[in-house]
């Protein structure tokens, strides 16, 4: 509880004068003036009854004498008669009793006198202490003044600094005379606020700056404690997360995967686990946040080092759907670039080649009559020209970038377009393709070219996954409002503790399998193209048996 300086110094001096009053007045008026009063009614009693004695030895006397002058001798012995006129001077005995009764009246002059000396103390005593409190009262006039009300100013504008508001300053306006030690201590603190407030705007400014630096980084970036409390992050680890708001001294589990508690290490390797237990020095690991649990994220966590001690963790947070994307971007590329070099070296060739035949059949078709064997192989040599000029313009048409993601996709005609291209790899592989559709409208909407891209992809999977030749079903149907195509193949199948991870942009399971092979981002960008079209796509698999994918895209109808 607070109790201001102000009171305390008052209700000090008013407890120290009342007490110091009352044991004066209990120990010079109770004990003693008391002490007079019993003495002086001793003496009084005492006098009385030297007094009561007196008048009864007059009276007496007097009695004595009326009988002697009576004539009453025979009633004394000669001894009392000798006693009796011997001590006959009555006069000498009422001399006495009247000075005893001075000396009485005197005993009771001097107890008044005294006691009157006790009131005049007592007064004594109340003058002194209103002097005394008027003293008091001026001494803490000149404490509320001189040193008090300075303090309360200091106490005040240090409350106003604790609750943040660094702008107050002790009133220095008064200008006194003398200058003290209280006008020193207020005018340092002053000086003391104006280098704390300079030192708060050029941390506001470092931070600022360091700030706008790792918001520039186009990975998310965030700093932990021991705790797990986040102390920074940048833009792009508030887009990671979905949090339009800012996660600073939020827990990183509360802030990444929406949990209560510390993530268990079951569930995935923990960088603050790893480096704060494990004692770590960079920890890589690839997790999927909360807020999007289909976006894989590789993050990179290493200790920072203060004053020696592991204090912090710094990780960076990439998100491998840009990797994904670039890496197929890189392949259309270069799809593009063979695309246009075989588009140019077979175009003219062929061009050539299908002049000349054509000018043999015009020959031949002068003559409609004419089914000679050469003409014949003629035209049969044509149709493939014709078919094999149709291969690079699909090669074009495929490659070619188009921001067009809504367009009317023939599902049927698609895998068509990728068999054909696949046509020699598979033949070459072994593999027989079985290809079966229905005749219902099989229409999508999306981008042609990354529809085919996935299937090239899956489908090439699949020529991995049998070395040694087999077959592959592909088939397309229309289910309800939507459009499912099944890609299975007979190879050597996928293990059940790694079916779940074969969509992790980078995963290999060690080179076990050929289906690994490569930089271990295809089936991560066709799963990142399943779900630009809105669809989704799943996976079933049998060790030696084989793999099934299934795509199922929503339906349009096309009129």
């Amino acid at each position: 509880m607070f109790f201001s300086l102000n009171k305390k110094f008052i209700y000090t001096i008013a407890i120290f004068f009342i007490f110091t009053a009352v044991l004066f007045v209990y120990t010079f008026y109770i004990v003693y003036g008391s002490k007079i009063q019993e003495e002086q009614k001793s003496t009084i009693l005492r006098n009385q009854q030297y007094l009561e004695l007196l008048y009864e030895n007059i009276n007496l006397r007097k009695d004595i004498n009326r009988l002697v002058r009576a004539g009453h001798k025979e009633l004394f012995s000669r001894e009392n008669l000798r006693v009796i006129q011997s001590n006959n001077n009555l006069k000498e005995k009422q001399e006495e009793l009247s000075r005893e009764q001075q000396r009485t009246a005197q005993i009771v002059q001097n107890y008044d006198e005294r006691y009157q000396a006790i009131s005049e103390g007592i007064r004594l005593v109340m003058t002194s202490s209103f002097l005394i409190i008027l003293s008091m009262l001026l001494i803490w006039y000149l404490m509320q003044r001189l040193v008090l009300n300075p303090i309360n100013k200091l106490a005040s504008v240090s409350r106003l600094v604790s609750s943040g508001n660094y702008d107050s300053r002790v009133d220095l306006s008064t200008k006194h005379i003398f200058q003290d030690e209280l006008d020193d201590l207020s005018h340092t603190f002053n000086q003391m606020l104006d280098n704390i407030q300079n030192s708060i705007r050029q941390i506001k400014k470092q931070e600022t700056f360091l700030q706008s630096i790792i918001d520039g980084i186009p990975d998310g970036i965030r700093v932990i404690d021991k705790e797990g409390n986040i102390i920074i992050a940048n833009q792009e680890y508030y887009r990671q997360v979905g949090c339009s708001q800012n996660c600073i001294g939020q827990k990183c589990y509360a802030s990444s995967q929406k949990r209560k508690l510390f993530c268990t290490p079951s569930m995935f390797t923990c960088p603050l686990h790893e480096i704060m237990v494990n004692n770590a020095q960079n920890v890589k690991v690839i997790q999927q946040f909360a807020n999007e649990p289909n976006r894989h994220l590789a993050i990179n966590a290493a200790p920072l080092y203060i004053d020696g001690q592991k204090t912090y963790i710094v990780e960076a947070i990439r998100d491998l759907s840009e990797d994904i994307r670039f890496s197929h971007q890189q392949k259309l590329s270069s799809l593009g670039f063979l695309a246009t070099s075989v588009a140019h070296e077979m175009k003219n060739n062929l061009g050539s080649i299908r002049m000349i035949i054509e000018g043999l059949l015009d020959k031949f078709h002068k003559a409609p009559d004419d089914q000679s064997e050469e003409k014949k192989y003629l035209s049969l040599i044509n149709d493939e020209l014709n078919v094999c000029a149709e291969v690079p313009e699909r090669l074009l048409k495929m490659a070619q970038f188009s921001s067009d993601t809504n367009q009317s996709i023939d599902c049927a005609a698609g895998i068509n377009d990728v068999l054909a291209l696949l046509d020699y790899e598979a033949k070459h592989s072994g593999v027989n393709i079985d290809f079966k559709h229905s005749r219902d409208n099989l229409f999508i909407r999306g981008s042609e070219g990354d529809f085919k891209m996935a299937l090239i992809n899956l489908i090439q999977n699949a020529f991995k996954a049998m070395p040694n030749g087999g077959n592959l079903k592909i088939e397309a149907h229309r289910k309800r409002q939507e459009i499912e195509i099944t890609i299975a193949d007979d190879g050597i199948g996928i293990p059940a503790d790694k079916i779940n991870r074969i969509f992790e942009p980078f995963y290999s399971d060690g080179g076990n399998s050929s289906r690994s092979s490569g930089t271990g981002l295809g089936l991560s960008i066709v799963k990142s193209i399943i779900e630009n079209f809105h669809a989704s796509i799943n996976v079933s698999s049998q060790e030696n048996k084989g793999t099934c994918f299934t795509l199922n895209f929503p339906a349009v109808i096309k009129k």
